[in-house]
């Protein structure tokens, strides 16, 4: 998408006043055209007024477009936001069951031993060769509402909250 809400808003507020300034314009220009006609200025008056109008709705054509299409990019994204919000909410809210391999109830135990743990630590505690394993168990932990993500410098640390799991029943095979 590309474009906050705010840069949004912002070209809607600037393309509302451009159509207040079309408007304005073609009153004004409709005004003095009357006024300068003398005799036979009726028949002028129309021809111009229905130009006018031609060229007026092909302006508001174009800037209605452009609101359509910037309101369909905010109400997207403002969707997806609520969307996300919402299914977490009702999830929270009714409980839930939640399957853990036994790794990963090993990564969430240590998580909560340390406080905060990143990929590095939990290779070497689990003993992977790479850290490309620690990553994807710790990413599924957090899409799973388990583990909280943060970024510190250029390393991702995880640390697991009891709060945000009250409502979840985390079932893990015996060790």
């Amino acid at each position: 998408m590309g474009k906050s809400s705010r840069q949004i808003e912002k070209e809607i507020k600037a393309l509302r006043k451009e159509l207040d300034l079309v408007a304005k314009k073609e009153a004004g220009a409709a005004v003095n055209q009357v006024s300068d006609s003398g005799d036979g200025g009726v028949p002028a008056l129309l021809k111009y007024m229905i130009e006018e109008r031609e060229r007026t709705n092909r302006i508001l054509a174009g800037i209605t477009e452009k609101i359509n299409r910037l309101e369909k990019e905010f109400g997207e994204a403002y969707q997806g936001d609520i969307a996300g919000d919402t299914a977490y909410a009702a999830e929270m809210a009714s409980g839930r069951e939640l399957p853990l391999s036994g790794i990963d109830a090993k990564i969430i135990g240590f998580a909560q031993s340390k406080g905060m743990v990143c990929a590095d630590e939990v290779r070497e505690f689990m003993g992977y060769k790479g850290r490309n394993a620690a990553c994807a168990r710790l990413n599924k932990l957090y899409k799973d509402g388990l583990l909280d993500r943060f970024q510190l410098g250029h390393k991702v640390y995880y640390k697991f909250d009891a709060g945000k799991t009250t409502n979840t029943l985390i079932i893990s095979p015996p060790q």
